[in-house]
C-alpha cells in the first residue's frame, strides 16, 4: 500500500516540478555567464577651463644674455660714488619743449634766480614789538640783583640835634639796566624820608633776567637812622 502511494507520488506531478525549477536554476545561471556586460567608460579629459598648457622655459642663451644685459646696464637710480672728470654747463630746454626760458627776459634782472619781474614788491621784513618790560619781584628771580654804586643818605640835622632816629621803608622800581626809576615810601619816618630817597635815587644794580630776558624789578629797601 505504501509502495504503490509512492510510485503514484514519483510518478505525478513532482518530477515535472523538478524539472521546471531545474531548468530555471540554470537560466539563472547560464544566461548572465553568455550576455554581453558593457562596462561604464570613466572620462579622463579635463574641461576648457581645466586645461592650463606649460609654458617652455626660455632657452639657456636668452637667460645668460638677459643675465648678462642687466649687469651691463647700469641703474639710473644709484648714487655715483665718485666725481666727474669735469662739469658740463647746463643745456636749457628749446622754447617749443613747453619750458619757458626765463634768463634774458626783459623785466628780469640777472641776479632774479629765474623769477620775472612782475612789478609786486615784497615788504620788508620789521621784527616783532619787544614786548614792554614787566615788573618782577627780586624773591621771583633766580639771581638777586646786586648794588654797584652805593651812596649812604646824609643825616638831617634836625634830627641829629634833637637825637632822633628812624627806619624808612620804601619800595623801588629797577629798570633793566639797573636804576632805581620809581620809589615811594611806606613806612615813614618825617624826618628822615628825603634824605633816604635822596641816596636811593642815586644806587645802581646789576641788570637782572628773568626767562632769558631782561626785566625790571620790584624790590623794597630799607634804611635806618641811628646816631654814632
Amino acid at each position: 500500500m505504501v509502495r504503490e502511494g509512492l510510485r503514484r507520488y514519483l510518478t505525478g506531478s513532482v518530477p515535472i516540478s523538478i524539472a521546471l525549477h531545474l531548468v530555471a536554476l540554470l537560466l539563472c545561471l547560464v544566461i548572465p555567464l553568455t550576455a554581453r556586460i558593457v562596462l561604464p567608460v570613466v572620462s579622463v579629459q579635463l574641461d576648457d577651463y581645466v586645461q592650463v598648457a606649460s609654458v617652455a622655459p626660455p632657452p639657456v642663451e636668452a637667460r645668460r644674455a638677459t643675465a648678462a644685459t642687466r649687469v651691463k646696464t647700469p641703474s639710473p637710480a644709484l648714487t655715483p660714488t665718485s666725481a666727474p672728470a669735469n662739469i658740463l654747463p647746463e643745456v636749457l630746454a628749446p622754447p617749443e619743449a613747453g619750458i619757458p626760458d626765463l634768463i634774458g627776459t626783459p623785466g628780469l634782472p640777472p641776479d632774479a634766480g629765474g623769477i620775472p619781474n612782475t612789478g609786486i614788491t615784497t615788504p620788508a621784513f620789521t621784527p616783532p614789538p619787544q614786548p614792554p618790560a614787566r615788573q618782577v619781584r627780586v624773591a621771583d628771580l633766580p639771581v638777586a640783583p646786586t648794588k654797584t654804586n652805593d651812596v649812604r643818605p646824609v643825616y638831617p640835622d634836625a634830627a641829629r640835634m634833637a637825637r632822633l632816629s628812624g627806619t624808612v621803608v620804601m619800595e623801588a622800581v629797577l629798570d633793566p639796566a639797573g636804576r632805581v626809576t620809581q620809589l615811594r615810601v611806606i613806612r615813614s619816618a618825617p624826618l628822615f624820608d628825603q634824605a633816604a630817597m635822596d641816596a636811593v635815587r642815586q644806587w645802581r644794580y646789576t641788570p637782572s633776567m628773568y626767562g632769558g630776558h631782561p626785566v625790571s624789578v620790584l624790590m623794597t629797601i630799607t634804611i635806618r637812622f641811628t646816631l654814632e
